[in-house]
């Protein structure tokens, strides 16, 4: 029996047609039914990013959990030391840009998409069996207000993972190699679009309300708040413009040892 061919990397026209996409959506269907199933995944990588943190220092992590309001919240034991803490409240927004900024110098490189889908359903179901327990702690009525969470949170965002993780993992086994790679992209360009969506909110109302993490860096630091969500932006860009400029030089090297790009120059 003969083995299947590898097929071939994605082409530059489609990669960036799938980014242009991507981009397009985050702007004009920003707060439509299209976008909310990513908009809760790119939640669950920003509250990944406060567990993975916390646990890198030494934290208990307690409890993940996403809303239907895709808010999110994450509980881990006090440690006692401001850089820590520092860092944990951090890294939500960070985790997702540099996640996202990941999966474009992953998809930059694949060749059929199928492991990058699941490893995201691997990532998904390490969260649900470590972390997101049925019942979680009351969020409290701030809180609540400002993220839209509940005690239900732990359901819904089990449900959210067997579902999302069915999907992903139905496209790894059975979708056309067109569809997981377009898929690949298009996680990976809206986890970092979506992260700056959301950073971009909290100068809308993140910053008043006293429960985001903008203001729990304030509080941490004595430094505003919006000081925190402009650093976190610029954090968020450069992670994207590292990612695409990864891909674009990518690109170029295997151009340049293609047979026919030295005979296309004299």
């Amino acid at each position: 029996m003969r083995p299947v061919p590898e097929p071939p990397p994605m082409s530059t026209r489609a990669l960036l047609a799938c980014l242009v996409l991507a981009a397009v959506a985050s702007v004009f269907l920003w707060q439509t039914v299209w976008l909310y199933p990513f908009r809760l995944l790119v939640t669950l990588m920003h509250e990944s990013g406060h567990a993975l943190t916390a646990w890198a220092v030494g934290s208990h992590v307690g409890s993940v959990t996403i809303s239907p309001a895709t808010g999110g919240l994450t509980y881990h034991s006090l440690t006692g030391s401001l850089w820590k803490e520092l860092l944990i409240a951090s890294g939500g927004y960070v985790g997702s840009s540099v996640a996202g900024a990941l999966l474009l110098v992953a998809a930059g490189r694949m060749r059929s998409g199928r492991l990058l889908l699941w490893g995201l359903v691997a990532w998904m179901v390490g969260v649900a069996v470590l972390w997101v327990p049925l019942l979680p702690p009351d969020p409290g009525a701030s809180h609540a207000l400002a993220t839209g969470s509940s005690r239900s949170d732990g359901l819904f965002t089990l449900g959210f993972i067997a579902g999302m993780g069915a999907l992903l993992g139905l496209v790894a086994w059975k979708g056309p190699v067109w569809l997981r790679r377009g898929l690949i992209v298009w996680i990976a360009a809206l986890s970092c679009l979506l992260a700056l969506q959301d950073i971009k909110g909290l100068f809308g109302y993140g910053l008043e309300v006293g429960v985001s993490d903008a203001h729990a860096m304030a509080q941490l630091t004595y430094l505003p708040a919006p000081l925190w969500a402009a650093v976190w932006m610029a954090v968020s860009l450069a992670a994207m413009w590292l990612g695409l400029r990864s891909i674009i030089r990518r690109r170029r090297m295997v151009a340049s040892r293609s047979p026919m790009a030295r005979l296309s120059f004299r």
